[in-house]
């Protein structure tokens, strides 16, 4: 069971809880010391494991959620400091770059533990995954929707460096949005990538973190002349998803870059404070559902659930409790639904 925090922005902090766990929220110093051990589920009878088995599902999630808090802490204490120390050197008339460039070189460290220190559960956009990897974001150079259903009909086939077969993907000659990504999923999901349709309806793919470096560097495609070459495979020309910090783009040499850079320092603080709240809601939910599945089944809960859920829709139309409803469908566009249906 797999728990995504999926879409975490700086405008939104809704967020929905299913009955796996699955949480979609919008919205990174050692997280082994500052996370808390997760809560313990005492082995039940055996007519109780099925709910047994969510809730340490459930607990592992659980600990997963306070090593990136712990992690996320951690870093906001280095940026409070770092922040504070770069509004002290812009009153100067002099300034201590070096001084500055060590503690720089501190947060470049801290980031580069970030996968080891959350415990795999922040992504580099400091999006919380629970109970999978966290995942990098990428593009590819030539292919996006509109060349890949339209013009002439061509062959595509991709492979990774020898590791697994080729897949073959037939695209143009009009074929639907739909077929296009249910075809690419097909063939790229074999080889640890999908790809998927952002907010604006725009071809992206993604992939778990710990493939990013062979994907990149190993991913390859053969075409028939017209999007892509043929004859021997091409390494595909992929771009990864920008870092949400980058403490080595910051330079220090004087005081209109330390400016800038105070305003980046800022920008991060803030990006990791609602990535902060994301992870404490998600906490608290954590263990509300744990409490919840100790106290009753699987089938139970989901009766209770889809019988809640239509009591409040079918309500008299009073704004109050259509606002109950629309914080759990928020940030589900149409291209994330048609995104999902082509993973099937």
């Amino acid at each position: 069971m797999s728990t995504t925090f999926s879409g975490i922005n700086q405008t939104s902090g809704d967020k929905r809880w299913s009955k796996d766990g699955a949480v979609v929220a919008p919205a990174s110093t050692r997280a082994s010391a500052a996370a808390r051990p997760a809560l313990e589920s005492p082995r039940p009878s055996a007519g109780a494991a099925s709910g047994w088995r969510y809730s340490t599902q459930l607990n592992e999630q659980l600990s997963a959620a306070q090593c990136a808090l712990g992690y996320v802490d951690g870093m906001l204490r280095q940026l409070e400091s770092f922040k504070g120390n770069l509004s002290r050197q812009l009153s100067q008339r002099r300034l201590d770059s070096d001084g500055l460039k060590q503690q720089r070189g501190e947060l470049e460290a801290g980031w580069q533990r970030r996968q080891a220190d959350s415990a795999g559960s922040l992504d580099s956009q400091l999006r919380l995954s629970l109970g999978a990897p966290a995942r990098q974001s990428f593009t590819v150079r030539g292919l996006d929707l509109d060349s890949l259903t339209g013009g002439q009909p061509e062959t595509l086939v991709f492979a990774l460096d020898g590791q697994t077969a080729p897949a073959a993907v037939r695209v143009g000659d009009g074929i639907s949005r739909d077929a296009a990504l249910r075809r690419l999923n097909q063939a790229l999901g074999p080889l640890g990538a999908r790809c998927e349709l952002d907010d604006h309806g725009r071809l992206g793919f993604s992939c778990g973190e710990q493939d990013w470096a062979r994907l990149r560097d190993s991913l390859t495609v053969r075409g028939g002349g017209m999007r892509f070459p043929g004859g021997m495979p091409q390494p595909l020309a992929t771009l990864a998803e920008p870092a949400a910090l980058d403490a080595g783009q910051w330079q220090l040499d004087d005081h209109a870059q330390v400016r800038q850079t105070l305003q980046g320092v800022v920008r991060s603080i803030a990006q990791l404070q609602q990535t902060r709240a994301a992870i404490g809601s998600a906490i608290a939910e954590a263990r509300q559902s744990i409490g919840q599945l100790a106290r009753t089944d699987e089938q139970s809960w989901a009766s209770g659930f889809v019988s809640d859920f239509n009591a409040r829709l079918n309500q008299t139309a009073d704004f109050n409790h259509l606002q109950q409803l629309v914080p759990a469908l928020l940030g589900i566009s149409r291209y994330r639904v048609i995104s999902l249906l082509s993973l099937r």
